[in-house]
């Protein structure tokens, strides 16, 4: 007792104990009941520790709570407050910082110090604050950042005062300012860690249109934009949309699709039937280039009804529908009717349907989140809607093998324990009504229950043939960089893709790593002068733990780094658990990833090892700062997504980075086959629906196979639909694929070299499809086995023909030679190597086709 009694007189308390046979240091100060300590950008503090650290032995008591660091002028320089909680838990901790005054009185404002543990800017440009608690025996470390001036010169002195209610514990920052100012704020080393500020970032917001959309334009209760116009009915909901895409989904005025045979009804319905709103007036709150957004308030005798709506540019519509109970009332069912045109629900993918034609027989489905299901899409090739169902507690969830670690919260709105689900069923000869609906339930006065819903318009931007046919892609295989250009040129491409796991991209999404970005940054260089544009692999979703921010990331809890089982996990690439590293360093609640060790090139010996990334958080932030700083220091032309967690303002972001000085970069989209247990059978496309308006091609379905019927392809591989093209993978077909645009990717599926060389002697860059799947094609074939599909360029033609079973196939082909534009005289099978002879043929009547085979013709005048 006279020993606690006399070292209370001083600032803080030093015991000893023994653990497990280790020395622990417990460090308090007894009127704050918890311990703060100090480190620089370094050393990074551990979050799992539940110690403090040995070096703390060898520092005075004043030392323990005071940091002194050094930085250029123009830096954003971080540090670090470690605070152990090891009395008791601390609650709700905040921070109250001073001015950084130097010693000669330049004043560096609080408003430029930031701790990231408490919150900042979130995905969408909102401000946010986090509550930070600690658990008894943990420390919290708090990642402090400074922006400091580029004028700035001497020595700043400041304080941060860490505050859990009532407590509080002062720690003394003295930062010294010297030397030349540094470039872009240290953000080109990632050592500094700098980029912690890109976590807080806003780059890339904004309302305006991306290419190649236009801006919109309102006329009463009537939205138009680049497709078509969405009108709005006086409950708040669709009207009638209308779009102007030909079937070879081009734009054209004087096309006009309804893809509604009548309005959309939200209804309530109760044991007297359904209620009887009164629609006040639908009243715009915005109007600028890029959004349009209404609200409208109905009333009914026991119900209010909030519906709020927006439209944006590329054709995503957002509805936010809150219903409160006036009284306490018995509901039969809550649900919304869509009633498709029949047109415009020629196929359907959802819903634990496989893309295709949308089923004769009624289609009946329940909630259940054990499936990666909340969307549905019914359309046509040049006009359709994609639903995806929620309620304000919206949390995306994870992807491929990784479904069952974060999946969908069931909406209480829609699904309602399981009761809700929706129908889709013909109700006549011109429309398909889809249903949504919740089910019955009791709802109290008072209680409001919010029925969101996100639409999105397809297809969402004209088909770029000319784009596909001269954009061509070498993708990246050994782990040596070496031989790329010379390969690529090789093939005729003019673009290459670096996967990481390479001599000058090691660690995945992580391609500004400091050892390697010289490398990259020269291979880029060589592969320009070559006429060559380098893209990058480039994702959310995994992460590798090589990062420099790894510990501030862990830091922040679950915001960035994936909450999960950690040592419990088991997948697909990890059956026997994660790699004992992330089991001894993460110890916990993380979910591992990717994982490669490297045996060739500069990083050999070295091995990648990844964690999943928490979708939409501050790292998209990170993740664009990252991207816009790839195009201005290393020159990248463009990015490959693979399974991603992005979400579609993000992507809109990063389409306004990658145009922003007016270069043409592509994105392109792959996608791992999501229709197993392990990912919820989930439809690969429809995953991504949102972010199609800003990609530019897709290379969807590592597991796809080619004997998956013709209407499958055309919905899930090819990307048609939704006004993109694509390139085959796992499901190669070169015939079939020509049908639809599609060829083998370099090197991944195949060798298109033959077939490029055709496109080119063509004119593929301006020819027009016309597909099998359009109502009036200029070619028909009279044996439903046989698809083909033409190819017009003035007064030539190219015909594809597919055989889509295992046996030969005879067809007559009849050509509408008014719709074909020509009358042909010449029909030339050219000679393609590894794929068909050269031959003359006299016409085209009676055209046998091998299984699995086709035939490609030339037509000319």
């Amino acid at each position: 007792m006279k020993y606690i009694s006399f070292i209370s007189t001083v600032a803080f308390l030093l015991i000893t104990t023994f653990v497990n046979g280790q020395v622990k240091l417990q460090d308090g100060n007894l009127s704050a009941g918890f311990i703060c300590f100090t480190a620089d950008r370094m050393n990074d503090i551990h979050p799992n520790q539940t110690s403090l650290p040995d070096s703390l032995f060898q520092k005075s008591v004043d030392g323990k709570v005071s940091f002194k660091g050094t930085c250029a002028p123009g830096e954003f320089y971080s540090w670090q407050i470690g605070v152990y909680a090891a009395f008791s838990p601390l609650t709700d901790l905040s921070i109250k910082v001073s001015d950084f005054v130097s010693n000669n009185g330049k004043r560096i404002k609080s408003s430029a110090i930031r701790c990231f543990n408490l919150g900042g800017v979130d995905e969408n440009g909102h401000l946010f604050a986090k509550v930070l608690n600690v658990e008894k025996g943990r420390i919290q470390p708090l990642w402090m950042g400074i922006d400091i001036p580029t004028n700035a010169n001497g020595t700043y002195k400041g304080n941060v005062t860490v505050c859990s209610g009532q407590k509080k514990v002062t720690t003394k920052a003295e930062i010294v300012v010297a030397g030349t100012p540094i470039e872009n704020h240290g953000f080109n080393d990632g050592w500094r860690k700098t980029r912690l500020a890109w976590l807080d970032s806003r780059i890339g917001q904004g309302s305006e249109p991306t290419a190649p959309y236009i801006p919109l334009t309102v006329h009463g209760k009537s939205v138009s934009y680049l497709g078509g116009t969405f009108e709005i009915a006086q409950s708040g909901l669709p009207a009638q949309i209308t779009l102007h895409y030909d079937q070879t989904n081009r734009l054209d005025k004087q096309v006009k699709n309804n893809l509604l045979a009548g309005k959309m009804i939200f209804e309530v319905e109760t044991q007297n039937g359904n209620e009887e709103f009164h629609a006040g007036k639908v009243k715009f709150i915005e109007q600028s280039s890029g959004r349009a957004s209404w609200n409208n308030t109905s009333k009914s005798r026991h119900f209010e009804m909030i519906c709020v709506g927006s439209f944006g540019f590329d054709g995503f519509a957002d509805y936010q529908i809150s219903l409160k109970a006036l009284t306490d009332t018995k509901v039969e069912d809550i649900h919304l009717e869509v009633p498709y045109s029949k047109s415009a629900s020629r196929y359907m993918m959802g819903l634990g349907h496989k893309g295709g034609f949308r089923p004769d027989s009624l289609v009946e489905w329940h909630w259940n989140v054990d499936y990666h299901q909340d969307q549905v899409w019914m359309g046509n090739v040049n006009g359709g809607m994609n639903f995806c169902f929620m309620d304000e507690k919206y949390v995306r969830p994870l992807v491929n093998v990784y479904y069952h670690y974060g999946k969908l919260l069931m909406p209480t709105s829609w699904g309602n324990g399981g009761k809700g689900g929706i129908t889709i069923s013909p109700n006549s000869i011109n429309e398909v009504c889809l249903t949504a609906f919740s089910g019955e339930r009791t709802m109290k006065a008072g209680e409001t229950l919010h029925f969101n819903f996100h639409l999105l318009i397809t297809p969402v931007k004209p088909i770029m043939l000319d784009r596909m046919a001269t954009e061509r892609i070498y993708h990246s295989t050994t782990e040596l960089s070496s031989e790329y250009v010379s390969e690529a040129q090789k093939t005729g491409a003019n673009m290459i893709t670096i996967h990481h796991r390479k001599d000058i991209y090691p660690f995945i999404n992580y391609p500004y790593y400091d050892k390697s970005v010289p490398d990259f940054r020269q291979f880029i260089e060589k592969a320009n002068t070559n006429g060559l544009k380098v893209r990058v692999y480039y994702t959310t979703r995994e992460l590798t733990v090589k990062l420099p921010e790894l510990w501030a990331l862990r830091s922040l809890g679950n915001e960035v780094i994936h909450d999960g089982p950690g040592p419990k996990t088991r997948t697909v690439l990890h059956p026997n658990g994660p790699d004992n590293w992330l089991n001894e360093n993460l110890v916990d609640h993380f979910i591992p990833a990717w994982f490669n060790p490297i045996t060739k090139g500069k990083f050999a010996g070295e091995t990648d090892i990844s964690v999943i990334t928490t979708p939409d958080s501050r790292w998209n932030n990170y993740y664009l700062e990252g991207l816009d700083w790839m195009i201005r220091n290393m020159g990248i032309s463009g990015m490959y997504i693979d399974d991603s967690a992005l979400d579609r303002q993000t992507l809109q972001r990063a389409r306004r980075i990658l145009d922003s000085d007016g270069n043409r970069r592509v994105i392109d989209l792959h996608s791992w086959n999501h229709f197993n247990k392990s990912a919820g059978f989930a439809n690969s496309i429809q995953l991504y629906c949102e972010l199609l308006p800003y990609i530019d091609r897709t290379w969807l379905g590592e597991g796809f196979r080619d004997a998956n019927t013709p209407d499958f392809w055309l919905v899930e591989m090819s990307g048609i639909p939704f006004g993109l093209m694509s390139e085959m993978l796992d499901a190669k077909n070169e015939f079939r694929g020509m049908t639809m645009g599609m060829l083998p990717r370099i090197p991944w599926s195949g060798d298109p070299v033959p077939l490029f060389h055709l496109w080119d002697s063509f004119g593929m860059k301006d020819a027009v499809m016309h597909g099998f799947w359009e109502d009036n094609s200029p070619i028909t074939v009279n044996n439903s086995n046989l698809r083909a599909t033409v190819y017009t360029n003035g007064d030539k033609a190219m015909l594809a023909i597919a055989n889509w079973t295992d046996l030969p196939q005879k067809g007559n082909i009849t050509i509408n030679e008014q719709q074909l534009g020509f009358k042909p005289s010449s029909y030339i099978v050219p000679e393609i190597r590894d794929l068909q002879w050269g031959k003359d043929l006299s016409n085209l009547k009676n055209c046998e086709i091998m299984g699995r085979s086709g035939l490609i013709v030339l037509l000319s005048k």
